[in-house]
């Protein structure tokens, strides 16, 4: 077969120019630090780092899922211990107006106190969280509870709210006001009755009060136990959700991620390979038919 100076030329050219083509390949990996520029590069490796990436994108709204769920439950939970705390005074209140020693003014300054404590078991009803009214059910711009005298009405409802934190598993963060505040024992009416009664200084009744605030302080501490749990499954989430993330960010890395130390050292290489060819073909080509001829 005889090689023309034209197909000599042609296959210099197309050396040099995928010489060039790698040059550039490497040259672009190490200014990016990925590996593939397109998903025609490779498109096997590309559609799993797709894959990869949309989980990824999962993991991060159930984390801020799971976020938003603990801070929720973590601000039901300060308001309900405070109510305990304040039940916990009830009871010290209970117990001293029962004396039967106490004259009308110091019940009626045990009934004030008690009132006040009223006041404030009505503001830790509607707490609120990011604008949100904790203990309102689906009802979170409503005030859940508002004070009628001689009675609390409950204005949410007993809808729960509840987050997706894994793929297709969701968890409530939020206990309806009527089931804590006013379900098996209605905590604002043991303070209005051990109130009413202090003030009309019925002794018996007072005395009644007593284990009524009880049953009030075991429905906070219920709903405490329940938030707790809550709590914790969420925390063990959360935690195997980070964990998730990072094992598939170090797949992810390890698909895409150039090494940038074996990418300098191929472009070195290819930089030597491009030069050495453009050297050649430039000898190569200069050569005429005179020089053929002398």
């Amino acid at each position: 077969m005889r090689i023309t100076n034209s197909m000599l030329s042609n296959t210099i050219l197309k050396n040099i120019s995928a010489s060039y083509e790698r040059l550039e390949k490497y040259e672009a990996q190490l200014s990016s630090g990925k590996l593939f520029r397109r998903p025609s590069d490779n498109p096997i490796t590309v559609k799993q780092a797709m894959d990869i990436r949309a989980s990824l994108k999962d993991i991060d709204q159930y984390l801020g899922n799971i976020e938003d769920g603990i801070s929720w439950l973590d601000t039901a939970d300060t308001a309900l211990r405070n109510a305990s705390d304040l039940l916990h005074r009830a009871k010290e209140l209970a117990v001293r107006g029962a004396n039967a020693t106490n004259s009308q003014d110091e019940l009626q300054a045990i009934a004030l106190e008690v009132d006040q404590l009223l006041e404030n078991m009505i503001s830790i009803g509607n707490t609120t969280f990011a604008d949100r009214y904790v203990f309102a059910g689906h009802k979170t711009t409503m005030v859940p509870f508002t004070n009628a005298g001689s009675t609390v009405n409950y204005n949410g409802d007993s809808g729960s709210i509840s987050y997706e934190i894994e793929k297709g598993i969701t968890a409530q963060v939020n206990l309806p006001g009527d089931n804590v505040f006013k379900g098996t024992t209605d905590v604002f009416q043991v303070l209005i009755d051990l109130r009413d009664h202090l003030r009309a200084g019925n002794y018996s009744a007072v005395s009644q009060d007593t284990s009524r605030v009880d049953d009030a302080l075991d429905a906070i501490t219920n709903a405490l136990t329940v938030i707790g749990a809550r709590t914790n499954h969420l925390e063990l989430t959360r935690d195997r959700q980070e964990q998730a993330k990072i094992n598939l960010s170090e797949i992810l890395s390890n698909i895409e991620d150039a090494d940038l130390a074996e990418v300098i050292v191929k472009l070195k290489m290819e930089e030597n390979v491009y030069q050495s060819a453009l050297l050649t073909g430039s000898m190569a080509m200069q050569k005429s038919l005179i020089d053929f001829l002398k």
